[in-house]
């Protein structure tokens, strides 16, 4: 069986990881508890959009630590940009991006999730959602 746990939030600075610790305006903790008949990460799934307030290009990373993760930490690159000028009104939908992993994980403990640009692109968002078994 799998699980299933979300986190979303503002990517808020270059070459800085920023948690995401929100769930969409539900009350959650900051961090993702490891569901207690978990014994890996299997999946991770991640969407990061901007607004192309500033020309340039970045890759994004996600960032996953805390004492759920056997190994301690794991930093992934989950997304690029490329802006070309400033643009306006030029949004677009993009489908997340999908990732099979197989990353030791230590039931009931927690893993925080952060995300970072190396570059600034203007205001930025992710959402990352792991997948448990």
């Amino acid at each position: 069986m799998a699980f299933y746990r979300t986190r979303e939030g503002a990517v808020t600075a270059a070459d800085s990881f920023t948690a995401l610790d929100s769930l969409y305006g539900q009350s959650t903790t900051a961090s993702v508890q490891v569901p207690s008949g978990a014994s890996q990460i299997v999946g991770i799934i991640a969407a990061v959009s901007q607004d192309s307030a500033t020309g340039g290009t970045s890759t994004f990373a996600m960032q996953l630590s805390g004492d759920g993760l056997s190994s301690g930490q794991e930093t992934l690159c989950i997304g690029s940009a490329t802006n070309i000028g400033t643009e306006v009104s030029n949004g677009t939908t993009n489908m997340p991006f999908s990732l099979d992993v197989a990353i030791p994980v230590v039931g009931s403990n927690q893993v925080s999730i952060a995300v970072a640009m190396d570059t600034d692109l203007g205001t930025a968002a992710a959402s990352v959602t792991l997948v448990f078994a």
